[in-house]
């Protein structure tokens, strides 16, 4: 693990990246638009859980990776940030109030729910995101198409590459401090649903906006290939998912996305401080 100095520039980006299927593009920009609130509450979490460990040898190289962990998911956000403010300046009226709501559950959770449910919320994602991860950088077939090529697909390929990379973080901290399957499966179960009821009602309402706007032509069509979107993720990550209910799960047996370090390797050169 490592932090990486990454500060992409959207001047040149497209709101549809994914020119053949817009829904997908407009499907990730919609799940961009939490990340600034969600990821300060991560790093706030574990932030707390370094703070219940023991500074001893035995914790050493976990609080290292917590810190790193913090390290990445705030270049994270930071870079989403930049890119929300861009997609809002677009249009979607609605975007700022249903992001609003999202960043008031994540602060009620950190004022007013446990750490141990915090964490397990934590968990929940990073569960959730790694399966994520591996489906965008190996599993998407919309990314196969020749006329993707744009600075929010590098966006998403490094965060997700990161995401693969401190894997563990979150479920070593929680087991370290709680060592609880069934409260870690609630996690899951909470987080989950929390979190992809918003991505797609806010996928849903950025691409009926597009329709009405005729930023994306043909609604039927549409609707066909937001089906399509949806039937394919769900297909590669509902039993992927069901997999890391097992008792003997651990994310760092999970294999290693195809390329990912050369897509970690090429953001820092392309977006680094080096590239300024």
């Amino acid at each position: 693990m490592k932090v990486r100095h990454v500060n992409i520039d959207y001047t040149d980006s497209e709101l549809h990246w994914t020119p053949d299927t817009p829904e997908f593009a407009q499907f990730w920009n919609a799940s961009s638009t939490y990340l600034p609130y969600l990821e300060p509450f991560l790093n706030r979490t574990v932030r707390a859980g370094i703070e219940m460990l023991e500074d001893n040898e035995e914790n050493a190289e976990l609080i290292k990776d917590c810190k790193i962990f913090i390290q990445q998911e705030t270049r994270h956000f930071k870079n989403h940030a930049r890119y929300n403010a861009k997609l809002r300046a677009s249009g979607y009226p609605e975007l700022a109030e249903r992001e609003k709501k999202m960043q008031a559950d994540y602060r009620g959770f950190a004022e007013t729910r446990s750490h141990k449910f915090c964490l397990a919320y934590t968990e929940g994602f990073e569960t959730l995101g790694l399966i994520v991860a591996c489906y965008f950088l190996e599993g998407a077939k919309e990314l196969d198409s020749p006329s993707v090529c744009d600075p929010t697909l590098d966006l998403w390929r490094w965060h997700l590459a990161e995401e693969y990379e401190h894997r563990h973080v979150a479920f070593k901290l929680f087991h370290k401090l709680y060592s609880s399957y069934w409260y870690r499966l609630f996690g899951i179960v909470y987080a989950g649903p929390h979190m992809l009821k918003y991505m797609f009602k806010t996928a849903f309402y950025i691409i009926s906006e597009d329709r009405k706007s005729g930023k994306i032509a043909d609604p039927w069509k549409s609707r066909l290939r937001m089906l399509g979107v949806s039937f394919r993720m769900a297909k590669y990550i509902v039993p992927r998912l069901l997999k890391t209910f097992h008792p003997s799960y651990d994310p760092v047996n999970a294999a290693e996305p195809r390329e990912s370090m050369k897509v970690l390797a090429q953001a820092e050169e392309k977006w680094g401080p080096a590239s300024a």
